[in-house]
C-alpha cells in the first residue's frame, strides 16, 4: 500500500483554478537567500581584521547630498545600473551610525569577512548623511576604503527605500567561481 495519497479530481480542478492567469517568472534562476540580517556593530576586540584599509586621501571630499558610484573594470555598466536602482536583493546590512572612524573601520572589515564567509553578494552599509558636520566623514572614508579592497566589485548610493545618500549598496566578489551578474 502506497503512503502517498492520490490527488482527487476536485482538488486538481481547484488547483488549476487557483493558478489560472498566472505567468511564469521572467528569470530562469531564482536565488533563494536568507532573510537580510543585520550584523551588530559591537565587534570583538580580539578579532583580527584581514583587510588593510588604505588611508591615503587621494579622492575629492564628497558632500552629504552627493551620489557615490564606483565599479571595477570587470563589471558591466548594466550591472552597476541595476545596483543603483536597487534591483538586487540585499543579503546583509551594517549600520555605522555613531561609530568613530576606528570602530567603523573594524566593523566594516568584520562585516565584509562575515559576508564573504556566508556568500553574501549584495550588502547595504548605512553610514548616515553626516548632516551634523561640514562633511560626511564616514561616507568619505567608505568611498576611499572600498575602492581599494579587491573583494569589492562595485558600490553606489542606495535608493530612497534603503537610505538614499546616507547608505551604499556594495557588490562583493563571489568566493566560488560562479558568476550570476
Amino acid at each position: 500500500m502506497s503512503s502517498k495519497k492520490k490527488i482527487s479530481q476536485v482538488d486538481l480542478d481547484a488547483f488549476y483554478q487557483a493558478i489560472k492567469g498566472t505567468k511564469p517568472l521572467p528569470q530562469k534562476k531564482i536565488r533563494l537567500t536568507k532573510q537580510a540580517h543585520s550584523i551588530k556593530k559591537n565587534i570583538a576586540k580580539d578579532h583580527e581584521n584581514q583587510f588593510e584599509f588604505d588611508e591615503t586621501d587621494d579622492l575629492p571630499t564628497l558632500k552629504s547630498d552627493e551620489f557615490i558610484s564606483y565599479k571595477h573594470d570587470a563589471i558591466s555598466h548594466k550591472t552597476l545600473r541595476k545596483l543603483r536602482k536597487g534591483q538586487y536583493n540585499v543579503d546583509a546590512i551594517l549600520d555605522l551610525h555613531g561609530l568613530t572612524i576606528e570602530k567603523a573601520r573594524a566593523a566594516v572589515g568584520h562585516f565584509l569577512q562575515t559576508c564573504l564567509r556566508e556568500n553574501c553578494r549584495v550588502v547595504l552599509i548605512i553610514h548616515g548623511k553626516g548632516l551634523h558636520r561640514d562633511k560626511p566623514i564616514l561616507k568619505n572614508k567608505l568611498n576611499h576604503w572600498l575602492r581599494h579592497l579587491n573583494v569589492v566589485l562595485a558600490f553606489c548610493s542606495a535608493t530612497a527605500a534603503h537610505g538614499s545618500r546616507g547608505a551604499i549598496y556594495v557588490l562583493l566578489k563571489r568566493t566560488s567561481g560562479e558568476n550570476d551578474f
